[in-house]
């Protein structure tokens, strides 16, 4: 049986809390896992991760996100969009 090749990464727009929710749900989903199941993976309740992923998240907790991006086999990344192409690096 041959290996599977490693699928290509993906950015997924984060930019408000409603997209970053949005993000982590289709992920979750895409998984097969249900809120539970992802919930009890990372460490985190059930409760808080429906606020997440409903962009209900007042203060958020990047500990706890990254938990729940880490068990879903995904990370966080900044983008410098004030940046452009012509300035020097």
């Amino acid at each position: 049986m041959a290996d599977a090749a490693p699928m290509p990464s993906r950015l997924l727009n984060a930019r408000s809390l409603t997209r970053l929710g949005r993000a982590v749900g289709g992920l979750r989903r895409e998984r097969g896992w249900t809120q539970a199941a992802l919930a009890e993976r990372a460490g985190v309740s059930r409760q808080w991760l429906n606020g997440l992923e409903n962009g209900r998240i007042e203060g958020l907790e990047v500990g706890r996100l990254l938990r729940v991006l880490d068990t879903l086999g995904a990370s966080l990344m900044i983008r410098d969009d004030a940046r452009t192409s012509e300035e020097p690096e």
